[in-house]
């Protein structure tokens, strides 16, 4: 009988070992893009999937081809896979275009996946300029900063016109606000703003 209590004790010993192990590895992690080409005004759409549901948080950063980091975001993790799609869209005054990696940690693991992002044609422009539009339009903004707000998105390109200068003064035909209207209301595109702006300036009846 005493025999046997050796072997036992082993085997009791090496399968508390083996849970223990199992239950402290780290789960098998993976990130993944909706699409491998984004472009400005698209959404970032990600699936992360894991394989032990720790109810921990999951620690993702977008790294650009200068190595340079966002801010980290926590997102917990619920259920095996989450697809998550980020509430911002991509905008030239704070993405450059070019190649992205997605850096993933999750319970120990790491995962990591790529996109890039490619400037069109198309115009997409930050919603807060928006709302310096409706300021101006409603009298509460004067064109002057109305003006730096329309310079800044032609210094960053997201409205391009070629050898575009900043000028030393601010002109803006008052029937623009028609325009600037329609545009902060949703009634025209990003599209028609800008290549509107693009026009006015290009023929020199806008200056700012």
């Amino acid at each position: 009988m005493e025999g046997l209590l050796v072997p036992l004790s082993l085997v009791l010993a090496v399968s508390l070992l083996t849970l223990f192990g199992a239950a402290s590895a780290s789960p098998e992690v993976q990130v993944s893009t909706s699409k491998q080409i984004y472009q400005y005004g698209d959404s970032l759409s990600l699936s992360i999937s894991v394989s032990n549901v720790t109810g921990g948080m999951a620690v993702l950063e977008i790294v650009d081809q200068s190595n340079q980091s966002s801010s980290p975001v926590n997102i917990l993790i619920t259920k095996p896979v989450s697809n998550i799609t980020a509430p911002v869209p991509f905008y030239k005054t704070t993405f450059p275009p070019g190649p992205y990696l997605i850096k993933l940690q999750y319970a120990g693991s790491n995962a990591v996946a790529s996109f890039r992002l490619v400037d069109t044609q198309n115009i997409a422009i930050p919603p807060q300029f928006k709302v310096v539009a409706i300021s101006w339009v409603q009298n509460q903004t004067s064109s002057r900063l109305f003006g730096e707000h329309i310079a800044e998105l032609l210094n960053t390109g997201v409205i391009k016109v070629e050898n575009y200068k900043d000028q030393n003064m601010t002109i803006i035909p008052y029937w623009f606000k028609n325009d600037a209207k329609w545009w902060s209301e949703g009634e025209i595109s990003d599209d028609d703003f800008g290549h509107v702006v693009e026009f006015l300036i290009e023929s020199n009846i806008m200056k700012v």
